[in-house]
C-alpha cells in the first residue's frame, strides 16, 4: 500500500479526510496505524517529494488532530526539504538523470510543506524559501499565455532557465501534461491563500484560464491539454479533482463580493458534480478506488478506468472545501 513512495502520503491523508467528513473515528485510527510507516522517509533530504509525503500525512494530521508528535515530524521533514534546494533557488528533481539541472512543476506542490511550517511556527525562513522556489519555478515553467512545461533545464548555480523538457505527455516540450498543469495551479492557489499577494492571484487566474479553455465538455481534461478534448478517450479525472479543490480554496480566499469568487465556485461545483456522476464512480463493488479515469503517463496506464490514490484524495478534499465555502 505504501510502496509507491512519493504518493504514500495521499493514502494517509485520504483516511484523515474520511474521518473529517464522516465523523467516524475508525478512519482516524487507521491513519494513525499507517502514518508511522513513512516517517523514515523524512531523512531523505535529497528527495524533493518529501513535501508530498509529509504535508498530506503529518502536517494535515496535525491540523486535524492537534497531535504535537505529528507537528514535530512534519517540521523535521520541512527542514530536510532544504537539502533539495539548489543555489539557483529551485528544488532538485532527484529522480531524473542530471536532476540538479532541472526544475520541475511538482515543486509547486512540495513547497506547501514550507508554507505550512511558516504558518505553525511563524518562522520567516520557511515562507521565504517557498516563495523563492515558486517564483523561480513559475518563471521557468509558466508562459505568459498560461501554458506550462513539466520540466526545464536550469543553471543550478544561478537558476537561469534553459530548454524545456516534458516526459509525461504526448508531444514532448510542446505538450501540457494535465496533472502537471493542475499541480502548478494548485500550488499557486496555496501561495495566494497564505500570502494574499496579488501576483499569485493573477497567476492562478492565468493558469485556470488556459486549463478551462482545453477541458472536455464535462469539465474533465484530456491527459495532455494539447490534445483535442473531444477526440481523446484518455481523460484525467485526477487532474480535474486537483483543480476542483484548488478553485474551492481560491474562492474561499476571495472577498464575498468579488465576482471571481462566484466564477470559481461555479467552476468547481460543476467539476465536483461531474466527478460524482456514474461515469466517474466505479461500477464494480470490487474496484479499489473512488474515482475512475484518473489517468497517469501512458507508459503506466494505457486505457481508461484506472484509479489513482491522489485522485481519490483530492476528490475528498474538494468535497470538504465545497462544504467549507458553502457554509
Amino acid at each position: 500500500m505504501l510502496e509507491d513512495k512519493w504518493s504514500s502520503g495521499f493514502f494517509i491523508g485520504l483516511l484523515f479526510r474520511l474521518g473529517q467528513l464522516t465523523g467516524d473515528s475508525l478512519y482516524t485510527k487507521e491513519a494513525r496505524r499507517w502514518i508511522g510507516k513513512i516517517e523514515p522517509y523524512k531523512t531523505q533530504g535529497d528527495y524533493q517529494d518529501i513535501g508530498f509525503l509529509f504535508y498530506y500525512s503529518y502536517a494535515l494530521g496535525y491540523d486535524l488532530t492537534g497531535m504535537e508528535e505529528y507537528k514535530t515530524i512534519a517540521l523535521e521533514a520541512a527542514d530536510q526539504l532544504f537539502d533539495s534546494r539548489l543555489p539557483g533557488g529551485y528544488l532538485e528533481c532527484s529522480w531524473l538523470p542530471e536532476g540538479k539541472c532541472y526544475a520541475g512543476v511538482d515543486s509547486m506542490m512540495n513547497i506547501q510543506l514550507w508554507l505550512w511550517a511558516s504558518r505553525v511556527t511563524g518562522r520567516e525562513c520557511y515562507r521565504a524559501a517557498a516563495i523563492e522556489s515558486a517564483r523561480i519555478t513559475c518563471a521557468a515553467l509558466v508562459r505568459e499565455d498560461g501554458f506550462t512545461y513539466e520540466y526545464r533545464r536550469m543553471n543550478p548555480a544561478t537558476g537561469a532557465p534553459e530548454q524545456p523538457f516534458n516526459k509525461n505527455a504526448k508531444f514532448g516540450a510542446e505538450s501540457v501534461w494535465a496533472r502537471g498543469h493542475a499541480w502548478a495551479l494548485y500550488g499557486t492557489v496555496q501561495l495566494y491563500v497564505w500570502t494574499r499577494e496579488e501576483k499569485w492571484r493573477i497567476q492562478a487566474e492565468k493558469l485556470s484560464g488556459f486549463y478551462l479553455s482545453r477541458v472536455c465538455s464535462d469539465g474533465v481534461p484530456p491527459w495532455d491539454l494539447m490534445l483535442s478534448p473531444e477526440e481523446t478517450v484518455m481523460r484525467d479525472a485526477s487532474a480535474a479533482a486537483i483543480a476542483c479543490s484548488a478553485w474551492f480554496q481560491f474562492a474561499g480566499a476571495l472577498d464575498s463580493d468579488d465576482p471571481l469568487r462566484k466564477q470559481f465556485c461555479n467552476a468547481a461545483e460543476r467539476v465536483l458534480q461531474t466527478l460524482s456522476s456514474a461515469e466517474y464512480i466505479p461500477s464494480s463493488s470490487g474496484h479499489e478506488g473512488l474515482l475512475v479515469h484518473a489517468s497517469t503517463p501512458l507508459h503506466v496506464v494505457q486505457a481508461p478506468g484506472e484509479s489513482q490514490i491522489w485522485g481519490d484524495y483530492f476528490l475528498l478534499e474538494a468535497l470538504h472545501y465545497s462544504l467549507e465555502v458553502g457554509s
